[in-house]
């Protein structure tokens, strides 16, 4: 019996750690490569902001991470993983290579490399300070926070507030579109583009939620309902 409850309970947690490693990858790879599709400029005369849409993907990629990968050790250590694996399969795919018809093609090249190449350097320095912070908790040291500090972390809660609504209604509006023109027999191709907006509505509603929760419902809560 007791052998049986600890495969069932092995059993479940590989598979939540599985289940976090698939999830974060895909969030990874979608957020990355619609990140580099707006620098191509292919969506510019799809998307109303399309120059929103390029920081609100970089910033959910970065400052708003530390809500999709919350305390998950799994998520935390498969974030950057994922993210080198998505910059390596998307400059093999020619994704960083703009299209003919697009301006500036070298300059965008060149600044969709140097942003991602961002992203991995701050994913490393916040995994490393992560982990840092977990290990002085652990140790029973406390940080002073400073006032500067407390402001900065008010603006980039506003930041990642509108960045992740922006990537929301981005993607809620062209799945809608999708939708619409499938059901009217419009032409789309079948390709990650087309269908990338489904995933992507889901995955920014996820850390939304996320985000809500981290910020606006309390820690703990006792017995008697008070939040400590």
């Amino acid at each position: 019996m007791g052998n049986e409850l600890g495969n069932s309970y092995s059993y479940k947690r590989s598979l939540h750690w599985i289940t976090s490693a698939i999830g974060t990858f895909l969030f990874v790879f979608l957020m990355m490569h619609m990140f580099v599709l707006h620098f191509s400029g292919v969506y510019d005369g799809m998307w109303l902001v399309p120059y929103f849409s390029i920081p609100a993907y970089f910033f959910c990629l970065t400052i708003a991470t530390k809500y999709w990968i919350e305390e998950n050790l799994v998520r935390r250590r498969s974030f950057f993983i994922s993210l080198v694996i998505a910059a390596v399969t998307l400059f093999f795919s020619g994704l960083y290579l703009p299209s003919s018809y697009a301006l500036y093609t070298g300059f965008r090249s060149i600044l969709a490399a140097m942003a991602s190449v961002g992203v991995i350097l701050y994913s490393v320095l916040n995994i490393r300070k992560k982990e840092k912070t977990s290990q002085q908790i652990k140790a029973g040291q406390e940080t002073l926070q400073t006032a500067g500090t407390n402001k900065w972390k008010q603006v980039a809660r506003i930041i990642c507030l509108l960045s992740i609504c922006c990537v929301l209604f981005e993607n809620w509006q062209k799945s809608i579109m999708v939708s619409y023109g499938i059901l009217t027999h419009e032409y789309y191709s079948m390709s990650l583009p087309t269908f990338s907006h489904y995933f992507l509505s889901i995955f920014s509603a996820i850390l939304l939620a996320r985000f809500v929760k981290a910020e606006f419902l309390p820690i703990n809560v006792s017995a008697n309902g008070d939040a400590s």
